[in-house]
Order: C-alpha cells, then sequence, then structure tokens
C-alpha cells in the first residue's frame, strides 16, 4: 500500500490529477520517463482516480458507499462486519477518503486486474524473429493451431462462428463461440515472406503484412470491439455506431479508435515509430498517458506518426497509397530513406540485406519509385538497383550484400 500512499499524500499529485495544467502535465511527465519503474503504480492509481473523478470535490458519503458495494461485489472476499470500522477512517480523508477505502479492500484485486488488462495478449514467439516461421499460424483459444503454408492466405469468420480458410476448408469452431457472453482470443501469426487477409465476425476486413501478430475475438462482446497489434494491417471497419472499433498497439500507450473507416497501421516492435495513415472516414489515434488520454482527430489523407523515443505524434498529409499500395503487392516511396525500403524488402521476401562497410552511406539516402513485389526476388532487387547506384551480391539463398 505504501507506494500508493505516497502519491496520494502528495498534494501536487493529487492537484494533477483534480486540476491538471500544462506545467503539472509537463513535471509529471518528465517524473515518469525518469522513474519509469513507478509506472505501473501510476496507472493503477489512474484506472482508480480517473473512475472516481467528479464534478464535487467533495465525495459523499451516499458515493463512498456505492463504491464500496461495488468493491464488493467484484470481490467477493470482504465481510460486513469490515465495513463499518471504515467510516472513521474515510471521514478524516475529505474528498480523498474513497481512493484510500478503494486501495485498502480492493488493491490486491485492483492490481490484479490493472496488470490484467495491460498485459498485450501476444504469443511467446519472439515478435522480433519472425523469420524462423514457415507457416501462418492460427492458435485458437481453445488450444487448436492451424498451419496455413500458401504464402497468401485468406480466414473468414462466418456468422455461425465457423472458420474458413483460403475459401476452401471450414473449421467446425461453434462449440467454443456459443459460450456465453465470454470473449475468446485467437491469435494469427503472420512470418516474414506471408501475408494474409481475415474478415472477423463484425463484418471488418483486416489485411496482415510480414512479421505481424494479430489478436482478436471470434466475436465481439460488451460495448467496444477490440483487437491487438504488432505489426502491420489495414483495416476496413464495418460501421457500428454502438461499438467503436479499437486498435492496441504493441505499444501500450497507443491505440486507435474508429466507427467505420479504411486505416493503416504500422507498429512493428523494431521501428522506432507507430505510424497510422487514414484513407477514409475518421479516427482518433489516442495516447494514453498517466491521467489523461490524448486523442489526436486524423482526417483522410494524414499520417500520424508516434515517435516511440520521444512519446510525442506528429500529423502531416501525404500521398496514402505510400502506406497502403503494399495490400496489392505494390510497394510505392517518394523520397524515401533507402534502409526503410531495405526493411519492406526484408519483412516481404524473408530475406535479410546487409551493407557492405563503404556503402553505407546509402542507409539514409533518399530514393523514389514503385516495386512490384509480386515480381521474384531478383527481378525485384534489378529494379531497385535501378532506382539508384548500388548493386547486390549473393551471399546466400536469403542474405545479400548491397555494394
Amino acid at each position: 500500500m505504501e507506494p500508493y500512499s505516497r502519491y496520494l499524500e502528495d498534494k501536487s499529485f493529487l492537484d494533477w490529477v483534480y486540476s491538471p495544467t500544462p506545467e503539472s502535465d509537463s513535471f509529471w511527465k518528465s517524473y515518469i520517463k525518469e522513474h519509469p519503474e513507478e509506472k505501473e503504480t501510476m496507472y493503477t492509481l489512474k484506472s482508480i482516480l480517473v473512475s472516481l473523478k467528479t464534478s464535487d470535490a467533495i465525495i459523499s458519503n451516499k458515493e463512498k458507499q456505492e463504491i464500496l458495494q461495488r468493491i464488493l461485489n467484484q470481490t467477493g472476499n470482504i465481510k460486513p462486519k469490515q465495513i463499518k470500522r471504515l467510516p472513521s477512517l474515510v471521514k478524516k480523508y475529505y474528498k480523498y477518503a474513497a481512493v484510500f477505502v478503494i486501495i485498502i479492500i480492493g488493491s490486491v484485486f485492483i492490481n490484479k486486474n490493472f496488470i490484467e488488462n495491460k498485459k498485450l495478449p501476444f504469443s511467446d514467439v519472439d515478435l522480433t524473429a519472425l523469420d524462423s516461421l514457415t507457416s501462418t499460424q492460427l492458435n485458437l483459444a481453445t488450444g487448436e493451431q492451424f498451419l496455413i503454408k500458401e504464402t497468401k492466405s485468406t480466414i473468414e469468420y462466418n456468422s455461425l462462428g465457423n472458420i474458413i480458410l483460403n475459401q476452401n476448408d471450414t473449421i467446425n469452431n461453434n462449440i467454443a463461440y456459443s459460450k456465453g457472453e465470454e470473449e475468446f482470443l485467437n491469435t494469427l501469426i503472420i512470418p516474414y515472406g506471408r501475408h494474409s487477409k481475415i474478415t472477423l465476425s463484425d463484418g471488418t476486413v483486416a489485411h496482415l503484412n510480414a512479421g505481424t501478430q494479430f489478436v482478436f475475438p471470434e466475436k465481439f462482446v460488451g460495448d467496444k470491439r477490440i483487437v491487438f497489434l504488432s505489426g502491420e494491417a489495414f483495416f476496413e471497419v464495418a460501421s457500428n455506431k454502438a461499438k467503436p472499433f479499437i486498435v492496441k498497439t504493441i505499444v501500450e500507450e497507443l491505440s486507435v479508435e474508429v466507427l467505420g473507416t479504411k486505416f493503416n497501421v504500422s507498429a512493428y516492435p523494431t521501428d522506432k515509430e507507430v505510424l497510422t495513415v487514414l484513407t477514409e472516414g475518421k479516427v482518433n489515434v489516442v495516447e494514453d498517458y498517466i491521467l489523461n488520454d490524448k486523442k489526436t482527430i486524423l482526417k483522410p489523407g494524414q499520417l500520424a506518426t508516434w515517435n516511440k523515443e520521444n512519446e510525442d505524434i506528429k500529423v502531416k498529409h501525404v500521398n496514402t497509397d505510400n502506406y497502403t499500395l503494399w495490400t496489392r503487392g505494390l510497394l510505392y516511396f517518394e523520397s524515401e530513406p533507402m534502409v526503410n525500403v531495405i526493411k519492406k524488402l526484408e519483412r516481404f521476401y524473408n530475406i535479410e540485406l546487409i551493407f557492405e562497410e563503404s556503402s553505407n552511406k546509402l542507409v539514409n539516402t533518399n530514393i523514389s519509385g514503385k516495386l512490384d513485389l509480386n515480381d521474384n526476388l531478383q527481378r525485384t532487387l534489378d529494379n531497385l538497383i535501378a532506382t539508384a547506384e548500388f548493386n547486390f551480391e549473393k551471399i546466400n539463398n536469403r542474405k545479400y550484400m548491397i555494394k
């Protein structure tokens, strides 16, 4: 309890919660960067304080009792006689009393649920070494695993909960699908050199690029449609004003919220930035800070770039083809750093391209062009050579040196 009490007894912290200012936001954001070990504690407090924040500075006794009852309903392990001893304690702390009560009664429950909610549900596959896999993997919540050998695959969840692979094979999955109002999360893993298109149970279509992990429920339950992404995907979201569609990225602080639209998200673990490009509709790029969420609204034709190191977001107008044509097997780039183009080719073809020491200056050279990735690798490399003054030397079947 001590870590929480320390912050709750800090007036500047509480003032920040109830009356944030640009100065206090800047101070606490810097504090978190300097004390990353405190981040989890402060996130836990955020989930409590935000849920308790009211327009009135004083939390009434009735509200306190409602909070206590909510905790009792959730934990089910506090005896009524224990509650009777609490009012004398809570009166001492006025508007912060309920926070202390919640920590005293429900700290174990809150911490457990907070950690579970924040933990990204990706598999134990090394997110930076998907080149070692040879087949696309569909892992069901039941524990069943299906391997898809085709380079390009399609997966469709129909209204009965069955799964159709490559418009041919059907997996009868309606037993798990019919079990009450509980979400069962499945995982689709796309190795380097592979691509997949999946149609979710609500009709949303997601095109998944090479080197991607995608976690999704076989049916959406509740008032939100939440999926998880590590890698790159282009979404065509089925419109549903009552249930927003939310993409949570590998960066736990960043998510994308929509109602029905088309957009691309690139969130690879090894990249320095998370990119969101909107082609149709409207999206909110949400930065989940400790005590308040920041939403950046994108319009069609805009790119939001979130820098992992600086933890800031920048928006600009772009040619969206540069970021979405990969879904059609095309790579289009304008004044793109050479290293970025190379990285995309490595993922698409599952190869390794290294720079000879004497050619290191090419790494950040900007190049422009268009590549048809449906061509074989050698032809693609020949076309790339035509855009700049360099060459390739084949070292083995998967490794090439740039000279």
